[in-house]
């Protein structure tokens, strides 16, 4: 009856082996059938590049040691013990975590290449039977594999290569095929294109008359009106090339379509350029010519307005001609292609790994139904594992860190016994000093992520000069981080001696202990029935002995140090969520590096060894149990996957808490960052869409708007003709003062749209073309989410052209892909610097005031890049 055991340990379980055992001598597991071929070896190459980002599985933005305590909050599956005290390698996410994140979707946890997946059309059933009524509970098995290289930094001035680590990080319980091929959920970009294409989910054009919905403009000719506003998730069929593509599932805009599919309307003769041509072009004075129900003319009869200049399809003779078609564009990047897995109901090895960065889509969460709860819930279980010699990188990591600069060193170490000072009053710092001897201690050591303490209210935070002999002390006024004995949360003031309380870099790994499990199922299910008192007097005599040995394996013996406040040697689901939601017990935990086998590697044999205590037999079978055997198997996968992915085939590896991972290395964000605010402030001060430049002395001219669009260079003109707002400026030239009227009028009538406009049309047509012709092919890290990178990219295009070739000289003979955000402002800032004289040539009597520009947008972007924003 695996419902008991999902009750007390979530819903995965496997266990580890006898120190010793011959691997030879043990049972394999037998493949699952495919319905073609596996792929190829995916082995880690050196091609696979140390990871620079992290991502919370769900985005979520608060801090390290909340994340680790909202996993209390899970219903089951916590790491590394489930709720009866069971071996779980992994978390779950799921309605019990739902509250405070947004679950919609999943996120890859680091940069790194997808190396194997599955994704069943439908997950399968599993048969049980309650009260001799039977049920079928689904189940997903569905799963995405990740690798990722980890790297210290390297040491500058060094030549000597950084020790790294390979590991993986396991999606599992992942949507159907069935719901992606259903409706236009986003599909994980690791799946391969198909000739149709998708608009974006991120597309956010809307048409006037229905402001409410979002989706992708359809217009009547490139950076043309629009006509028409495709749905997000809409596949559609396309040709030619460039910006702008033709489309050619749809014979106009959905106005003007029937139910069938097929165009209605008339369009009057006189308004087409060639009347005795089928294919023809709308030609009027007027902006719009009118696309009537019926070939007369009447008041109640117009259904369309048509943009002069449309390219249609007539039928017909005479005073009105029938729509055949209306040619419709949209922007080609607003489109990706329309993917499908590999293969479904199978497992999928990739011979050729698929390159992802942190925060990509790995999938949606799928359903999952255990035994006996009645609860079909929407289930993520997530795991890190690696197959390498993991006490061998800490040794070498914690040597390394001992040589990296002091900036690395993140974290504050509160130790066990850190006086925490009651906030009773406005006590003075010389108060606090004087409470310290007499406040209640912290029960545990917790280490303190620097962006936390940054984050603090200034009356949260007071500073003591040094006095000698005394040091310099920074006090801190923490809620709920520390706890006392009795396990209650403390607040108060704790102190920081400058010097003496000590910073650790996440590299040396500080508080982190290696676990060596040799446990095998019938020691903890014995534990767990003799702890919740299901084991009859015959029973505890018989299998008392083995769930003694449950109970002093060296995981629990350190568990039982953490999380056992009443010293009865048991652990309770109680004591273990109590546990989880204090930081310091949460951050503990996730320290515990575990060597086991994976819940993944099936053996057959280690589930049969617990068929006498769950009363199966061949005489009296238990038939929940014997069908819950059958869904441990078809729930693995390690057999078909790990070998040809680089992990051990015996299946044993060493686990890591993910969030705990994520959360050591992960750099903080603040939140999002408007992409082009940097180079706003300079070249408009920040005075709006409506701001003109004098052009004096500029080579570009008199320059409008934000991003100040020059006129000699043509730049404004296109922004116009290619605008919303190019009826407006019909026959006015730039740099008159009709023309100046006019885009101060726009700006002050309506600021925040004219602003919007500009700013899409520098993105596409400056920052886009930078990141995406220039750039791509010189290693930049073009998918970093950064602000302070993408600010310099955006700047750089705005002032020295889009396809200027700057930044690839300023990093030319740098190993770009090695390098960190920071280097490549500075290299970047300083090339501007260095050869400002020569890049400005051109205007002399400009290039104080635009070497003054370079050095203060380089130690503005040095500051962004501290402060820890992103673009979306």
């Amino acid at each position: 009856m695996r419902d008991l055991l999902i009750w007390f340990f979530g819903t995965e379980s496997s266990f580890g082996r006898k120190a010793g055992l011959n691997r030879s001598a043990m049972q394999s597991s037998p493949a699952l059938t495919t319905a073609q071929p596996l792929p190829e070896k995916s082995l880690p190459q050196e091609s696979l590049q140390p990871l620079k980002n992290w991502c919370h599985p769900f985005k979520d933005s608060r801090n390290p040691l909340e994340q680790l305590t909202h996993l209390a909050n899970a219903n089951a599956g916590y790491y590394p013990l489930g709720r009866g005290g069971l071996w779980h390698g992994g978390v779950h996410f799921d309605s019990g975590t739902a509250g405070t994140l947004k679950q919609s979707s999943v996120h890859c946890l680091a940069d790194g290449e997808v190396v194997a997946y599955r994704i069943d059309t439908h997950s399968p059933k599993t048969t049980y039977t309650a009260n001799q009524q039977a049920s079928e509970n689904s189940y997903s098995r569905n799963f995405v594999l990740v690798r990722h290289r980890l790297q210290l930094p390297r040491i500058q001035g060094k030549s000597d290569a950084p020790p790294s680590l390979t590991f993986y990080s396991l999606y599992m319980h992942l949507q159907d095929w069935a719901v992606y091929r259903d409706s236009t959920l986003t599909r994980p970009g690791f799946w391969p294109e198909r000739p149709t294409h998708r608009v974006k989910q991120a597309v956010r054009d809307f048409h006037p008359s229905t402001p409410e919905q979002s989706g992708l403009q359809v217009s009547h000719k490139w950076h043309g009106q629009m006509i028409d506003l495709l749905p997000r998730g809409a596949e559609v069929n396309i040709s030619g090339t460039g910006e702008f593509r033709k489309l050619e599932n749809t014979l106009g805009p959905a106005e003007l379509l029937n139910a069938d599919g097929s165009i209605k309307g008339y369009i009057a003769a006189r308004v087409l350029r060639d009347q005795d041509r089928k294919e023809t072009r709308v030609q009027s004075s007027q902006p719009k010519v009118y696309v009537r129900s019926s070939p007369v003319i009447a008041k109640d009869n117009v259904i369309f307005q048509l943009p002069t200049g449309s390219d249609i399809t007539v039928s017909g003779t005479g005073e009105f001609r029938k729509l055949e078609r209306v040619n419709q564009y949209v922007k080609f990047d607003a489109l990706e292609n329309a993917i499908e897995p590999v293969a479904v109901d199978q497992v999928v090895v990739l011979g050729t790994p698929v390159a992802v960065k942190a925060g990509d889509l790995i999938g949606h969460l799928g359903l999952y139904h255990d035994n006996g709860t009645g609860l079909l819930e929407e289930r993520l279980h997530l795991e890190t594992f690696s197959g390498d010699d993991v006490e061998v990188f800490i040794e070498a990591s914690r040597a390394w860190a001992k040589r990296l600069p002091e900036k690395d060193k993140t974290w504050l170490k509160l130790a066990k016994g850190t006086p925490v000072v009651s906030p009773e009053g406005n006590l003075t710092v010389g108060q606090l000093e004087a409470s310290r001897a007499s406040s209640p201690l912290s029960a545990a050591d917790l280490l303190v992520p620097k962006t936390l303490l940054d984050k603090l209210p200034a009356s949260h935070k007071r500073h003591m000069p040094a006095s000698p002999p005394r040091k310099a002390c920074n006090w801190y006024y923490l809620e709920e981080l520390l706890h006392d004995t009795n396990n209650t949360p403390l607040k108060g003031w704790v102190r920081e001696e400058i010097g003496v309380t000590p910073w650790v870099s996440p590299w040396a790994w500080e508080g982190y202990d290696f676990i060596y499990e040799y446990d095998v199922p019938q020691e903890f299910l014995a534990s767990f029935l003799r702890t919740m008192k299901k084991l009859s007097e015959s029973q505890l005599e018989r299998f008392g002995p083995i769930a003694d040995e449950g109970d002093t394996g060296p995981l629990k013996q350190r568990l039982y140090d953490i999380i056992d406040r009443n010293r009865d040697g048991r652990m309770t689901a109680k004591e273990l969520r109590a546990a989880i939601s204090l930081p310091a017990h949460a951050q503990a935990i996730s320290q515990l590096i575990v060597c086991c086998d994976s819940e993944w590697y099936y053996k057959e044999g280690k589930w049969d060894r617990l068929d006498e205590l769950l009363g199966h037999s061949g005489s009296t079978p238990n038939l929940n149990w014997f069908q819950e055997k059958r869904r441990i198997r078809q729930l693995s996968w390690w057999s078909e996957v790990a070998e040809r992915v680089g992990l051990p085939g015996h299946g044993e590896v060493y686990h890591f808490h993910p969030l705990g991972l994520t959360g050591m290395f992960a750099r903080e964000r603040n939140g999002l960052w408007v992409l082009g605010k940097t180079s706003e402030r300079y070249e408009s001060g920040g005075r709006g869409p409506g701001v003109i430049s004098t052009g004096g002395g500029d080579y570009g001219g008199i320059s409008y708007g934000v991003y100040q669009m020059s006129s000699n260079m043509g730049v404004v003109q296109k922004f116009i003709e290619l605008s919303a707002y190019a009826h407006a400026f019909v026959g006015l030239d730039a740099g008159t003062a009709e023309f100046n009227e006019k885009w101060r009028s726009i700006a002050n009538s309506s600021p925040e749209e004219f602003r919007g406009a500009q700013h899409n049309y520098i993105k596409v047509t400056h920052y886009d073309v930078q990141v995406k012709e220039i750039l791509s092919d010189i290693g930049f890290p073009i998918d970093n989410k950064d602000a302070a990178l993408n600010d310099m990219v955006w700047s750089t295009s705005v002032q020295f052209g889009p396809r200027t070739k700057l930044i690839k000289r300023a990093l030319n003979g740098l190993v770009v892909p090695s390098l960190s955000v920071i280097e490549i402002i500075r290299a970047v800032q300083d090339y501007k610097i260095s050869n400002n004289s020569t890049l400005f040539a051109s205007s002399p009597t400009l290039q104080s005031g635009l070497l003054a520009r370079a050095i203060d947008e380089k130690s503005k972007l040095l500051d962004l890049e501290g402060r820890a924003y992103e673009v979306e």
